[in-house]
């Protein structure tokens, strides 16, 4: 196929919209209409969000969801992975009841802070002990149909959970979770069922290859995956969640060509077009950060260029999708992602105007919400079960002496447990490069904290790898609950182990650990829960978003 004959395949997978199952309306579960802008904070419990489910502390749930209510949110985003629900898919279907019942605990602590809430269902990270790594059940999820039915299983089982929780208003998937990176052999019948909806001219020859989305046939692949996401995944849920959306890949894909000289010739981007046209009656879901549509060589923007972007943005959007209302689910006015340095970024200086602009871009282009991502700064630590919500899974423990290592645990009141360490007790965790970047050795830091009962006397002795290089945390009544130092982190084989060593003399009680290399700075709150630096501005922002009223600058 020459150079002429692939651009117009491009252009026809670009334009072209095969049926979709969800072309036959199906009943979708209703709630009732947010009489006001959605205004949303992701809550992830002062931990990671891939940890958050097994992590949060009951202690802090409502103090923490009040505050932010305080700040003029009115919704609340929960993250709802897959795995740590349904962490068994093969054969279908094991349940973990924990993770359902310390979602109600979350719901119901959003009532009492007056929240309404979003559920992102789906979501792909978890560190269950008895799920395969995220990477390789997100492969599963987009190429075998038993495990679209186990996810749908799952999508039908928390849909019949939350029915009972009408501050439930809204829950979206997201192509993040669903990322079809290849088309794996056993997918080839859906595929030709896919194939089978277009046109004979737009078909690959008898015997071609599988299309990849790198190669010349990155127009086909991209196709395929959106009506993938669509028609197996998104429609069929449609009826089992309320108000189901769907978060659409705003990031447009390189397509190739094969030139003259036979190398590969960049021709253009590819859209996800047929997101855009989900089914159903909620908006429509994007994510924004100010690197879209920007150059991205490290540039730092102005406030007027980055509202130029989010205009670009939500035009394309509304223009996409039929005049669809949006919702942003990840608004991210900063970033410091590991990896990502060359994105371009706001300018600290012009964070403040930028988001006096933007209220007036959004809500001149049919935005009903938007969902701030990190409301409180948080260590990027890849613990399971961090805070002990779920016993000693995931960690050994060996006590220096003879009685079971579970009679260490100890319940509170209010659900919490706390483990106690006495003098040659060792607690240890290991973890592996599919929980994160940390295994891995890197120019960064890493650093160790750890939360004990104000009453704990005594020390720990921690090494993260290298027993030779440890780091000593000491405790005293009138100290900081929190106490943290740096440690050498030495992985051996893609793997890293967590010790703690209690000392002479020593009696703590655990509520937490941490170990990390980065923390995500969102700017609302530091890990400490004290107001950061556009905690002023961003208070401002959910006022006057929230309001439904827009401020008279924004007149035209």
């Amino acid at each position: 196929m020459n150079i002429i004959a692939r651009l117009a395949l491009i252009l026809f997978c670009l334009t072209m919209r095969p049926t979709f199952a969800g072309d036959r309306e199906t009943p979708e579960i209703q709630r009732a209409e947010q009489p006001t802008p959605i205004v949303a904070a992701h809550y992830f419990g002062r931990h990671w969000p891939k940890n958050f489910l097994s992590a949060f502390r009951r202690e802090h749930v409502l103090e923490d969801l009040k505050r932010l209510r305080a700040d003029g949110f009115n919704t609340v985003i929960f993250l709802v992975s897959w795995g740590d629900f349904q962490p068994v898919i093969d054969p279908c279907c094991a349940w973990d009841e924990r993770a359902f019942a310390r979602l109600d605990f979350l719901l119901e602590e959003a009532a009492r802070a007056g929240l309404k809430v979003i559920l992102r269902v789906g979501y792909a990270w978890s560190f269950h002990p008895l799920a395969e790594p995220s990477h390789a059940r997100i492969d599963r999820l987009v190429n075998d149909d038993s495990a679209r039915a186990a996810y749908l299983a799952f999508a039908d089982r928390l849909g019949r959970e939350v029915r009972a929780h009408p501050q439930v208003i809204m829950t979206f998937m997201s192509w993040e979770d669903q990322w079809l990176r290849r088309i794996a052999p056993e997918a080839i019948p859906t595929f030709d069922d896919y194939l089978s909806l277009l046109p004979a001219t737009a078909r690959p020859s008898p015997g071609a290859p599988l299309p990849t989305p790198a190669g010349a046939g990155a127009a086909l692949f991209n196709a395929y995956w959106d009506w993938l996401a669509m028609d197996r995944l998104h429609d069929p849920a449609r009826p089992l969640l309320p108000n189901l959306s769907y978060e659409i890949r705003v990031d447009k894909d390189p397509s190739y060509a094969t030139g003259e000289d036979g190398t590969q010739q960049l021709v253009g981007w590819l859209d996800h077009r047929a997101l855009y046209r989900q089914r159903g009656s909620a908006p429509v879901t994007i994510y924004w950060a100010p690197y879209w549509g920007a150059e991205n060589t490290g540039e730092h923007l102005s406030a007027h260029r980055s509202a130029e972007l989010l205009t670009a943005l939500l035009r394309e959007t509304r223009e996409f999708s039929g005049q669809r209302e949006i919702f942003i689910d990840q608004f991210n006015v900063v970033d410091n992602t590991p990896g990502h340095e060359n994105n371009a970024i706001l300018a600290p200086e012009e964070i403040d105007g930028f988001l006096n602009e933007a209220i007036c871009v959004m809500q001149q282009h049919g935005v009903i919400g938007y969902g701030y991502w990190t409301t409180r700064d948080y260590r990027e630590s890849p613990l399971h079960n961090p805070s002990f919500g779920y016993g000693l899974e995931g960690w050994i423990l060996t006590p220096a002496h003879s009685h079971p290592p579970s009679s260490e645990l100890h319940n509170l009141p209010n659900g919490d447990l706390e483990l106690e360490l006495s003098s040659g007790d060792a607690l240890e965790q290991t973890v592996t490069t599919a929980y994160g970047r940390l295994p891995a050795p890197d120019a960064r830091p890493d650093r160790v904290c750890v939360e004990v009962d104000a009453a704990g006397v005594g020390a720990l002795t921690i090494s993260a790898g290298d027993p030779t290089q440890p780091s000593r945390l000491p405790f005293a009544p009138g100290t900081d609950r929190m106490q943290c130092a740096d440690i050498v982190a030495l992985p051996a084989d893609e793997r890293l182990t967590l010790r703690l060593l209690a000392e002479a003399d020593t009696s703590l009680r655990l509520h937490g650990v941490w170990l990390f290399d980065h923390t995500q700075f969102g700017g609302l709150y530091d890990v400490d829960g004290k107001p950061g630096p556009l905690h002023a501005s961003l208070v401002r922002l959910n006022r006057e978003f929230g309001s439904g009223t827009p401020p008279s600058r924004c007149a035209p």
